[in-house]
């Protein structure tokens, strides 16, 4: 009877102490696969923040290229905001813009413009309301990135182009393509810095 009972108690504590390392195992597992998922979601963004970011400075390369192109005399008129503007205005030193991707149609003179910013830098530290200008929106037909809200939905991410700086003879620029998003409460960002050489 004694041999049953030892026997009964030993096969109890074993079923327990399995149970407890599956237990163990499956919160190990559980938050494992929490933290890849985070990981995988956040990869997932930078790899989008990035590609906006060069979108950004392809933008401003583009709009910069069209004027030399409409204007191959015309010296000054390289950092022209449209190429539609015929020659003002032009960026400045510190001040933020949104690139524009124009319509079609309305393309006849490049097909980026910089449109103006806010005074404020992009900051999602001060919070998304203090930001509104710079959210981007996903088209619902194309599915693309945009900086219009017809026929679309807000993204998490904003985006805006700022020049820090412009030699004094206008033979060359350095500016700032920033991308912004939270995941979760944390705010996350990348920025892509491009020279330019007015040739």
């Amino acid at each position: 009877m004694n041999f049953f009972r030892e026997k009964k108690a030993l096969i109890l504590t074993e079923t327990l102490l399995t149970l407890s390392i599956l237990a163990a195992s499956a919160i190990i597992a559980g938050s494992i696969f929490t933290s890849a998922s985070t990981t995988t979601m956040l990869s997932k963004d930078f790899l989008i923040a990035n590609g906006l970011a060069i979108e950004g400075t392809e933008a401003v390369k583009n709009i910069i290229y069209t004027n030399k192109m409409i204007m191959p005399t015309d010296k000054t008129c390289w950092l022209t905001l449209d190429p539609a503007t015929n020659c003002s205005p032009s960026a400045a030193v510190g001040s933020n813009y949104l690139p524009f991707e124009k319509d079609n149609g309305s393309q006849t003179k490049g097909k980026w413009k910089l449109g103006d910013g806010a005074l404020k830098d992009l900051d999602l530290e001060k919070g998304a309301g203090a930001n509104t200008t710079y959210l981007l929106y996903i088209n619902n037909d194309t599915k693309r990135y945009t900086t219009s809200p017809t026929n679309a939905v807000p993204s998490k991410f904003y985006r805006s182009v700022k020049f820090l700086g412009i030699a004094d003879d206008d033979s060359s620029a350095t500016f700032e393509s920033k991308v912004a998003w939270f995941e979760g409460a944390k705010a996350w960002e990348t920025v892509s810095i491009v020279d330019i050489v007015n040739r």
